[in-house]
């Protein structure tokens, strides 16, 4: 009996250590993540995603993540974004930043479950912000329809440069 009940504490001390790990694997230290949900009829050409970062250290490097969860539905390999990023001074920048989504035989980059799949694009890579305050990322697609099914979210990840 002694012998089972020193395996159970093992084992519970095992899970506790396994949990311990996700914890810390998932608190990564991101100074923004959001996601913005689209249209069940599609991404208007016009509509805006808009994503507002409050950034308070001015001298840390960051790297900025646009993510995409999209479907079976969605018709094409890549995803061509416009981006306008507006400063505390209220000064835009435009940007244009293409998402690959799919490889050369047409299955998804990005993991999934079922038929959602979600990719990570790397948009800004060890950047920093010139003043403290609101930055405001207005998203819209870029692509030549005008109307895009198959997208179901588009997100914005600030995290620390690695």
């Amino acid at each position: 009996m002694q012998t089972l009940n020193s395996l159970y504490k093992r084992l519970a001390a095992l899970i506790v250590a396994a949990l311990s790990l996700v914890t810390v694997a998932c608190t990564d230290g991101a100074i923004y993540d959001q996601y913005v949900s689209l249209a069940d009829d599609g991404w208007d050409k016009d509509s805006l995603a808009v994503f507002r970062a409050d950034v308070t250290d001015t001298t840390a490097l960051y790297d900025l993540w646009v993510r995409v969860r999209n479907d079976n539905d969605y018709a094409f390999a890549n995803l061509w974004l416009f981006i306008d990023v507006v400063s505390p001074e209220g000064v835009t920048r435009r940007d244009t930043l293409e998402c690959i989504l799919a490889r050369p035989d047409g299955s998804w980059i990005g993991g999934g479950w079922g038929s959602l799949f979600s990719q990570r694009c790397q948009y800004m890579n060890g950047v920093r912000f010139a003043k403290p305050g609101p930055y405001t990322f207005r998203v819209t697609q870029g692509m030549r329809a005008d109307n895009l099914r198959g997208l179901h979210d588009i997100g914005l990840r600030i995290e620390p440069h690695k």
